[in-house]
C-alpha cells in the first residue's frame, strides 16, 4: 500500500514531466488525514490526556504512605528533643557561669583582704627608717578605696586613727605658727583622706582628727573634702585649699595666714579667732560663717558671700571687700579701717561701733544698714553712687588720689 510520502513523490515527478498524475485510490483501511482527524490529537497533546483520551482533570492525590508518616513523626520528635537538649545546655551553662562568677568574687575578696592586711602591717612599721614603708601602706589603702568601695569607711577610720596617733597633741602654750610641721606620713594620710573617692556617702563624711593639733604649712589640698573636720588650732599657713569643702568645719583659732581659700565652700565654718591675714577668700562661700574676732587684715574677699556672717570684733583693716555680699552680716565693733567696700552690698547689716576711717565707700549701698551714724562716715571716700541711710549726713567728696581732710 503506497504511503503518503510515495504519493507526494509521484505527484512531484508528474509535475516535472508535464504529465498529469492520476489520482491515487484510497484504501479503505488507510487513515483519513483530515483536519478533523488531526485536531483531537493536538487537543489531547495540549491538555495532557493519556493515550486513551480523557477530560483533562488532574489525577487524584495518592494517599500518604505509612513510611512517610512514621518518618515525619520521627523528625518532629527529633526537633523537640534537640530543643530540650539546648534548653538544658543553656541552664547548665548559666549555672556554670554563676559558679565561676562566685569563685572569682570570692578570690577578689580574698585579694582585698590580703591587701588590706599587708597595708596595716606597713602602717605599723615604726621608726624614721621605715617611712617609705608606711607611705607605701598609706597609698595602698588609698587604692583600695577605689578598688573596693565597700571598704572605704574602714580605710577612713584606720587613717584617721593613724593621724590621731602620730600628729601633735594640743598645747595651749604653743601658737599654731610655732608648731613644727607634721611628719611626712601624717601629711600623706591627711592628703589621701582629703581626696577620698566617695566623700558624700553618709559613712564617709566625717574625718575624726580630735585630740590633735595639726601643723600642715603650705600643704596642697585643692578641692579637698574636709567638711565637718576638726582642725581647731591647726597650722595651715600658706596652704592651698582652693575649692575645698570645709563646710561646718572647726577651724577655731587656726593659722590660715596667706592661705588660698578662693572658691572654697566655708558655709557655716567656725573661724572664730582664726588668723586669715593676707589669705585669698575670693568668691568663697562664707554664708553663716563664724568669724568672730578673726584676723582678716589685708584679706582678699572680692565677691565673697558673707551673708548672715558673724564678724563681730573682726579685724578687717585694709581688707578688700569689693562686690562682696554682706547682707544681714553682724559687723558690730569690727575694724574696717581703710577697707575697700566699693560696690559691696551691706543690706540690713549691723554696723554698730564699726570703725570706717579711711574706708572706700564709692558705689557702696548703705541705704538699709543698721546703726550707722554721720560721724562714722565722716572720714570715708564716697561719691554720687554711694547710698546712705536717711538721717546720715553725706561727707565731703574727696577726688581720687587726694588725702582725706580728717
Amino acid at each position: 500500500m503506497p504511503t503518503l510520502r510515495d504519493r507526494f513523490a509521484a505527484a512531484r515527478a508528474g509535475w516535472k514531466s508535464g504529465r498529469s498524475v492520476p489520482p491515487v485510490r484510497r484504501s479503505q483501511s488507510a487513515p483519513q488525514w483530515t483536519v478533523s482527524n488531526l485536531r483531537p490529537r493536538r487537543k489531547r497533546a495540549i491538555t495532557g490526556a493519556g493515550r486513551g483520551g480523557g477530560s483533562g482533570a488532574p489525577p487524584p492525590a495518592q494517599p500518604q504512605s505509612r513510611a512517610q508518616t512514621i518518618f515525619q513523626a520521627i523528625t518532629a520528635l527529633t526537633a523537640v528533643a534537640a530543643l530540650l537538649f539546648t534548653a538544658r545546655s543553656l541552664d547548665l551553662t548559666a549555672e556554670a557561669t554563676k559558679a565561676t562568677r562566685d569563685q572569682v568574687n570570692l578570690a577578689a575578696q580574698g585579694q582585698v583582704a590580703e591587701r588590706f592586711s599587708q597595708a596595716i602591717d606597713q602602717l605599723g612599721q615604726a621608726g624614721p627608717d621605715k617611712l617609705s614603708i608606711r607611705l607605701g601602706g598609706i597609698y595602698s589603702l588609698e587604692q583600695l578605696m577605689f578598688d573596693a568601695p565597700d571598704r572605704e569607711p574602714t580605710v577612713i577610720e584606720v587613717l584617721c586613727a593613724f593621724v590621731r596617733t602620730n600628729a601633735h597633741k594640743p598645747d595651749k602654750k604653743i601658737e599654731p605658727s610655732e608648731l613644727t610641721p607634721a611628719p611626712e606620713d601624717v601629711r600623706a594620710a591627711i592628703t589621701v583622706l582629703a581626696r577620698r573617692p566617695n566623700p558624700d556617702q553618709a559613712r564617709n563624711r566625717l574625718l575624726d582628727f580630735s585630740g590633735t593639733q595639726l601643723s600642715l604649712p603650705r600643704i596642697s589640698l585643692p578641692n579637698a573634702h574636709l567638711a565637718k573636720a576638726d582642725l581647731e588650732v591647726a597650722n595651715l599657713s600658706g596652704a592651698n585649699l582652693y575649692g575645698a569643702d570645709l563646710s561646718s568645719a572647726n577651724l577655731s583659732s587656726a593659722n590660715l595666714r596667706g592661705a588660698n581659700l578662693s572658691s572654697a565652700n566655708l558655709y557655716g565654718v567656725n573661724l572664730s579667732g582664726a588668723d586669715l591675714s593676707g589669705a585669698d577668700l575670693g568668691v568663697a562661700d562664707l554664708h553663716r560663717a563664724d568669724l568672730h574676732s578673726a584676723n582678716l587684715s589685708r584679706t582678699y574677699l572680692y565677691g565673697a558671700d558673707l551673708t548672715d556672717a558673724d564678724l563681730r570684733n573682726a579685724d578687717l583693716t585694709l581688707a578688700f571687700l569689693g562686690a562682696a555680699n554682706l547682707t544681714d552680716a553682724d559687723l558690730r565693733n569690727a575694724n574696717l579701717t581703710r577697707a575697700f567696700l566699693s560696690s559691696a552690698d551691706l543690706g540690713n547689716a549691723d554696723l554698730r561701733g564699726v570703725d570706717l576711717t579711711g574706708a572706700e565707700l564709692r558705689g557702696t549701698n548703705l541705704s538699709s544698714v543698721r546703726n550707722l551714724t554721720s560721724e562714722m562716715v565722716r572720714c570715708t571716700y564716697v561719691n554720687d553712687e554711694t547710698q546712705l541711710p536717711p538721717g546720715v549726713t553725706r561727707p565731703v567728696e574727696v577726688p581720687p588720689g587726694k588725702p582725706l581732710p580728717c
